[in-house]
C-alpha cells in the first residue's frame, strides 16, 4: 500500500493514526487516507483488496478530501517487523505515522537519547534514516510530521520568488518547472501536494481552536 501511495498521484498521504497490537494473530490500525477523494478512493480500496495480509476493512468518509480507513490485518511480513519496530522498545511513538509518497515514513518519537540511538542502529540494513529534529517534547507544537519536504519547501520557494501565488499571477508552472529542472507535470504535482499539506496543517489548527 505504500508502494501505492508513490505509483500514482491522487491519495497524496496516508496517516497511521492509531494501531492495536494486543492479538498476537493480527493488527488492527486505524488509517486516514488524504487527497482527490473522488479519483483516488476507489483505486486506494482496490490495491487494498489485493494486499494478502488484510483480513478486513471498514471505510468512513471525513469529507471530500480525506476518509479513514480500519484494518485488521494478519501480524505476518510488514506487520510483524512494524509490531517489533514499535513494542520492543522503551521509546514512544507519537502519533501520526505519515507514509510518503516518496517511500519514506515520518514520525515522531519521545523518549531517552540512548533508546533513539539503540533503534536506530538495530534497525535493518536496507533501512535508512534521517533525524529531523531532536528537542523537548511539546505535545502543543506543530508535529514534524505535518512540516514541508526539503522538496516542497524549495518548489514553495520558487513559486513564491516568482510570483505564482500573486494576483494576477506572474508565472507558470511551466516557467516553475524549468526554474526546478524538472518537467510540467511533475511541478504541478509537487505544488498540489505541497498546497495539500498546508491546507491540512490550517484544518489541524482550525480544530485546536
Amino acid at each position: 500500500m505504500h508502494q501505492f501511495l508513490v505509483d500514482q498521484d491522487s491519495i497524496q498521504r496516508a496517516y497511521l493514526r492509531h494501531w492495536n497490537f494486543s492479538n498476537p494473530e493480527y493488527i488492527t490500525t486505524l488509517l486516514q487516507i488524504a487527497g482527490n477523494v473522488e479519483e483516488g478512493r476507489d483505486e486506494y480500496l482496490a490495491a487494498l483488496n489485493t494486499a494478502e495480509s488484510v483480513q478486513e476493512y471498514d471505510v468512513t468518509p471525513i469529507h471530500d478530501r480525506s476518509f479513514y480507513v480500519y484494518i485488521r490485518e494478519s501480524a505476518q511480513g510488514f506487520a510483524s517487523r512494524l509490531r517489533a519496530l514499535l513494542t520492543d522498545t522503551d521509546l514512544l511513538i507519537v502519533p501520526p505515522i505519515e507514509y510518503g509518497t516518496h517511500g519514506e515514513m515520518l514520525f515522531e518519537v519521545a523518549g531517552e537519547q540512548d533508546a533513539l540511538q539503540s533503534l536506530v542502529a538495530n534497525l535493518p540494513d536496507h533501512l535508512s534514516v534521517s533525524v529531523n529534529r531532536l528537542s523537548e517534547y511539546d505535545a502543543y507544537r506543530e508535529s514534524q510530521v505535518t512540516a514541508l519536504t526539503d522538496r516542497q519547501e524549495e518548489v514553495l520557494d520558487v513559486a513564491r520568488e516568482h510570483g505564482y501565488y500573486e494576483i494576477p499571477r506572474q508565472t507558470s508552472v511551466r516557467e516553475i518547472a524549468d526554474e526546478l529542472g524538472c518537467s510540467k507535470s511533475t511541478a504541478a504535482n509537487h505544488l498540489r501536494k505541497t498546497e495539500a499539506r498546508l491546507v491540512a496543517l490550517y484544518e489541524d489548527r482550525s480544530a485546536k481552536k
